[in-house]
């Protein structure tokens, strides 16, 4: 992440906390309210320190207060000056903030920048008008707040010493609803947060890092708002977080937005320029010891850029969509958090699962330079998912509705276009040694893919071949008996070193499919091996089985290649010879049929022993 991100990010977070964070922990007098936010942060990793505290009346006064927070990458503090905390005599506390503090942040300098020094953000929050008011008793305390606005306005010094001048943020929240809920418990706290903002809005002009990359940016939000929920935190703090986890720490995370916007040019308007907007999503993690659950969405997404070409100074304009962005992940296993050895992971008990999905995706791009290019291209829908765990992983990939246009000086042809109805790809196989047989797939799918004329214009330009759509499937399965473990082994397994990762035992060709310039090929059949005989058939486990072979169109299809002069009549016919060995041919339509037999350590082709 771009340090003017983090910085804004960890701006927001730290004062988010300082709002509805440490100064939740409250109970009925104002005395326990500091105290338990003192140690609510304590065990968030941060130090509280303040000059003086004093009672006066119904008030306790807590002044020079300073919140900071070291890591071994970054530094924050917060100077909030004054506190109060006002018993209302109702049972709740009143906490008065001040209406604006300072934040200070410095980010280590990012790896790849020569010199880097550390980047320095310097913010001022704003929170006219808070309202916040703690009640409850000392195992469950609540948080009401209400804010109208808050702000942050923050300057960034970049990290990169050729950069003089500063970056400059202004992050708004308008219309803030928040309720806290702090219990406690024997395995430590529970804390539940919702929270919910009419607009949220970012404001940013960067300086330039490289000749003509300055930026303005303007971001939006409607209707933000989430929750979020901890239970079991442990009161020695969260600075360990596996530890945590381990001791019954759990994480409940929701979120959702409605739409939203991203404007994007250079100082005062000038190009490029960049226009897009979100569609309503949302997203949601859960967590413990035993499981990770992430799942994200969002309704639609646009893009707009526009610019001149810095070779020739003409104009490109590039435009795209997306709908329907889904995305889901799941772990589990009690060393899901911890994949330093990915190994040692899943042998003890990891398994994972994620899925990818999109609905119509467009995109179109145009260059008016001296060498003016069009690239247009969509999609109907796609999909993805994995699973992986230490037995086996399954990987799925699927898109259908395909289209693709390109016209540009430097092509052969004034336009190139393609489409493809489907495209699949997919496989299962094992992973872990085992003496067992464990089932495999594999599958590919290549379904109408058609081919613009302009091309076959080059290749056939007496369209003398069919140019139909043509299609490629493969769709098998079976059972092989894996020797060596491929997670633990992956670098011999990648090389190929070493003896072969594993044995064949059974192949079921369920389809097999070859369409294209008028013929077409099919096939299914299925096979048992015997790994123990490799003599039989000269280093090839023993096979028991047959397969079924039809073609159609296939000696039309040699007969105008021979005529085109792409074949020469001498291939031909042997390739014709080859056949006749193997399959039938019938008298009356161009198609061949074969049965191809291992039977009784033999080979037979129709019937016809072969060997």
């Amino acid at each position: 992440m771009p340090p003017v991100a983090r910085a804004l990010s960890a701006a927001l977070v730290l004062s988010a906390q300082t709002l509805f964070g440490q100064i939740a922990s409250a109970d009925v007098t104002p005395e326990q309210v500091w105290q338990g936010w003192q140690d609510f942060a304590k065990a968030q990793g941060q130090t509280v320190t303040a000059k003086d505290t004093r009672r006066e009346g119904d008030t306790l006064i807590v002044t020079g207060v300073i919140m900071s927070m070291t890591s071994d990458s970054s530094k924050a503090s917060v100077a909030l000056g004054k506190l109060q905390f006002q018993d209302k005599g109702d049972g709740t506390v009143a906490i008065l903030l001040p209406e604006s503090y300072p934040l200070h942040m410095t980010l280590p300098p990012p790896k790849g920048v020569p010199d880097g020094r550390a980047a320095d953000v310097t913010a001022t929050v704003l929170m006219p008008g808070a309202e916040i008011v703690a009640s409850g008793v000392p195992l469950s305390i609540s948080l009401q707040a209400s804010l109208p606005r808050m702000e942050v306005a923050a300057e960034v010094t970049s990290a990169d010493p050729k950069v003089k001048s500063s970056t400059s943020i202004i992050g708004t929240l308008t219309g803030i609803t928040a309720h806290y809920l702090i219990e406690g418990a024997e395995a430590g706290q529970n804390i539940t947060q919702d929270f919910a903002a009419k607009t949220l809005s970012l404001n940013a002009k960067i300086p330039a890092q490289q000749p003509g990359d300055a930026a303005d940016i303007t971001f939006s939000l409607s209707d933000v708002g989430g929750k979020f929920e901890l239970s079991s935190v442990p009161t020695s703090g969260m600075a360990d977080f596996n530890a945590a986890l381990q001791a019954g720490l759990g994480i409940d995370i929701s979120a959702h937005y409605g739409d939203g916007m991203l404007h994007v040019t250079g100082p005062n308007g000038t190009q490029p320029s960049l226009d897009s907007t979100l569609g309503s999503g949302s997203f949601a993690m859960a967590m413990n010891a035993s499981t990770l659950h992430m799942d994200l969405g969002n309704k639609a997404l646009s893009v707009k850029l526009n610019g001149p070409n810095t070779k020739g100074g003409t104009n490109f304009a590039l435009t795209g969509s997306l709908a329907d962005f889904t995305t889901k992940v799941d772990a589990s296993g009690g060393n899901w958090a911890n994949l330093d050895d990915f190994a040692a992971a899943l042998k003890a008990g990891l398994g994972m699962t994620g899925s990818l999905g999109i609905g119509a995706m467009s995109f179109d791009f145009a260059d008016d330079s001296s060498k003016p290019t069009k690239v247009k291209a969509a999609l109907a829908s796609a999909s993805t998912d994995f699973a992986m765990d230490a037995k086996k992983i399954t990987y799925n990939l699927a898109g259908k509705g395909f289209s693709a246009t390109v016209s540009a000086p430097d092509i052969p042809v004034p336009q190139v276009s393609a489409d493809l109805g489907e495209l699949a790809f997919g496989f299962k196989m094992p992973i872990a040694k085992s003496a067992t047989p464990a089932p495999f797939i594999y599958l590919t799918r290549i379904v109408d893919l058609n081919l613009p004329e302009s091309l076959w214009a080059l290749a056939d330009p007496t369209a003398a071949l069919p140019h139909g759509p043509a299609s490629l499937i493969i769709d098998t399965k079976g059972l092989s008996t894996i020797t060596r473990d491929m997670v633990q082994d992956v670098a011999a397994v990648q090389t190929g070193s070493g003896e072969p990762p594993g044995l064949l035992n059974a192949l079921d060709l369920s389809q097999i499919n070859l369409k294209a310039l008028g013929a077409e090929v099919t096939a299914a059949g299925s096979f048992t091996f015997d790994n123990s005989d490799l003599t039989t058939f000269k280093g090839m486990p023993l096979p028991t089985g047959k397969i079924d072979i039809k073609a159609t169109g296939v000696n039309t299809l040699v007969d105008k290649l021979v005529t085109m002069g792409l074949l020469q009549k001498e291939q031909a016919m042997q390739g014709r010879m080859g056949i006749a060995m193997f399959g039938d041919t019938s008298s009356t339509a161009d198609e061949i049929t074969s049965k191809l037999e291992f039977k009784d350590k033999h080979f037979f082709a129709n019937g016809v022993q072969m060997q």
